[in-house]
């Protein structure tokens, strides 16, 4: 079973070795750093949440503030592959979190690359529209997708 808690800085160093390599991947092809050093500034740069399993650090996500648009949070998820062995706890956590995000930021968004097929089809199952492909994103100058969901009415228990 999925559980969720505020995310420290020492979950981001305890679970950056463990990441999914798509994920490690999409750090660096964005950022041109590691998991090892990006992760600990997101956690210390928005509000962030780790999901545990078995008391177990196995994901992490966050939304952060966009400089000049108050609705907008630019919303991030980095998981391992033991998240995925619990799909249903996934897809069942899932609209309370986007409820939770979009509490704060009535619209969300972001980058994803488009070789993270898993996070690409959560995104989907989670309602977020998946808005155009940007062919040179990041440092890598890599093909990512830019995705965005915008909150109507409170998303359904």
């Amino acid at each position: 079973m999925i559980t969720m808690r505020e995310a420290t800085v020492a979950d981001a160093i305890a679970v950056s070795p463990r990441l999914r390599e798509s994920d490690r991947q999409e750090f660096i092809a964005a950022l041109g750093y590691t998991p090892e050093v990006a992760l600990p500034l997101g956690i210390a740069s928005g509000d962030a949440w780790a999901m545990e399993v078995d008391g177990k650090v196995e994901a992490l996500l966050g939304v952060s503030p966009v400089a000049r648009h108050a609705y907008f949070g630019l919303v991030w998820m980095v998981t391992t592959d033991v998240i995925f062995k619990h799909r249903r706890d996934l897809l069942r956590l899932t609209p309370g979190v986007l409820n939770m995000l979009h509490d704060r930021f009535p619209l969300l968004g972001n980058h994803v690359d488009a070789r993270n097929d898993k996070h690409i089809a959560w995104l989907r199952r989670a309602g977020f529209s998946l808005l155009r492909e940007v062919p040179d994103y990041g440092v890598e100058r890599r093909p990512f997708i830019e995705f965005a969901k915008l909150r109507a009415e409170p998303c359904a228990p």
